[in-house]
C-alpha cells in the first residue's frame, strides 16, 4: 500500500471513531500536565472532575455534557458568553480530562449513573438544565429519563440520534448502529466498582443494544421530556468525510439534518435553531448562540412559561 493511500485509510479511520465515540468510551486517555481548574470528587472507588463557576445560591444549575472525545474545557467560550449570575458546572466522564477511569464496560447507562453519583457526591441540588452535544445529548436524554425529577430544561447541540448512521471500523463503513443490536444481549446494569478497561474489547461494546434501547423507548414515548423547555441546535456545515463519495454523503447528509430537527419532537416545548455557519462544533463555532439557547431555556424553566415561536428558526 502506498503512503498517500495508508494516510487516506488513517483519516477516514479516525474521522469514525470521532463519529462514535468507541476509544474515549473503552479506554482512559492521558490526563493533562496542568492542575484541574475545578476539584476532583470520590464517587465511590474513583474521583471525577467538576469545575463549576457561578453563585452556588443560583436557583438553576447548567450542567454540560461534552461530546464523544471531549472534556470540561469545551465549554470554556460558551461560558465566557453567559451572565455571571448563571451557574454552570462542566466536568469530565471517567477516563478524559482530569477524572480518572472508570469500570468497564463503558456504557452509556454507566456514564449517566456516574454523573449523578458525581452531582450527589459533590451536594450540587439543582435544579438542573443539561446541555449535550454530538453523543453527550444521548448522554442528557438517557439521565433524564433515570434521573430526571430535577432536569426542568434540555439543549441539545447538534445532537447524535438513536437512529443514525455512523462510521464503524468495527462494522466496516457506514452503519445505522442499532440495527446492529444482537437479540437478548442485556446492558450490564452501572457499577461503582470494577477494573477499568485499557483497550478497546468488542465484548465490552454496548453501544448498539443501547441505541436500539433508546429507540424502542421513543416509539412506546414519543415525547419523553413532556413540557420541559428544549432548544435543538443544527449544524449548517457538514463537511464530506473522507472516502465517501458525493452521492453517498448527499444521502447521508439529508438525512442527518432531517434527524436533528426530529430531536425536537422529544418535548412539547421545543424549538430547532439552524446555525448555517457552524459545524458540528457549534459550541466553538458559534458560542453565543449556544448560550442564547441556555439563557433561553432557563427563563421559560424558571418562570415557568413555553418557549417563544416554536418550529424551525436560523441563528442570527
Amino acid at each position: 500500500m502506498k503512503k498517500p493511500i495508508r494516510v487516506l485509510v488513517l483519516v477516514v479511520h479516525l474521522l469514525v471513531i470521532a463519529l462514535v465515540g468507541w476509544p474515549e468510551r473503552q479506554m482512559a486517555q492521558t490526563p493533562p500536565s496542568s492542575p484541574p481548574p475545578g476539584v476532583l470528587v470520590d464517587i465511590g472507588g474513583r474521583k471525577l472532575h467538576i469545575h463549576c463557576v457561578g453563585p452556588t445560591n443560583a436557583a438553576l444549575t447548567v450542567v454540560f455534557e461534552s461530546g464523544g472525545g471531549g472534556s470540561s474545557k469545551d465549554w470554556s467560550r460558551v461560558r465566557d458568553h453567559l451572565p455571571s449570575q448563571v451557574r454552570t458546572c462542566a466536568y469530565d466522564r471517567a477516563g478524559s480530562g482530569w477524572s480518572e477511569a472508570g469500570p468497564s464496560p463503558r456504557t452509556m447507562r454507566q456514564e449517566a449513573f456516574e454523573l449523578h453519583a458525581l452531582l450527589e457526591a459533590a451536594k450540587i441540588p439543582g435544579p438542573f438544565v443539561l446541555v449535550g452535544q454530538s453523543l453527550g445529548g444521548l448522554l442528557v436524554r438517557l439521565y433524564t429519563e433515570k434521573y430526571g425529577s430535577n432536569v426542568v430544561g434540555v439543549v441539545l447541540v447538534d445532537p447524535t440520534h438513536e437512529s443514525s448512521v455512523l462510521g464503524s471500523v468495527r462494522y466496516g463503513g457506514w452503519v445505522r448502529l442499532r440495527e446492529k443490536a444482537a437479540a437478548g444481549r442485556v446492558v450490564p446494569e452501572p457499577r461503582r466498582e470494577g477494573k477499568a478497561s485499557s483497550e478497546y474489547k468488542p465484548e465490552d461494546d454496548y453501544m448498539a443494544e443501547e441505541f436500539q434501547q433508546m429507540y424502542l423507548s421513543r416509539k412506546a414515548n414519543p415525547e419523553p421530556l413532556g413540557n420541559r423547555p428544549l432548544i435543538v441546535l443544527g449544524a449548517g456545515k457538514r463537511p464530506k468525510p473522507p472516502g465517501t463519495s458525493d452521492e453517498k454523503w448527499k444521502e447521508l447528509r439529508h438525512e442527518r439534518d432531517a434527524l436533528v430537527q426530529d430531536l425536537a419532537h422529544l418535548s412539547r416545548n421545543s424549538k430547532f435553531v439552524l446555525d448555517p455557519s457552524s459545524s458540528h462544533a457549534i459550541h466553538h463555532d458559534n458560542p453565543e448562540l449556544v448560550a442564547r439557547a441556555i439563557k433561553e431555556v432557563l427563563e421559560a424553566a424558571s418562570k415557568g412559561v413555553p418557549l417563544g415561536a416554536q418550529g424551525q428558526i436560523r441563528a442570527k
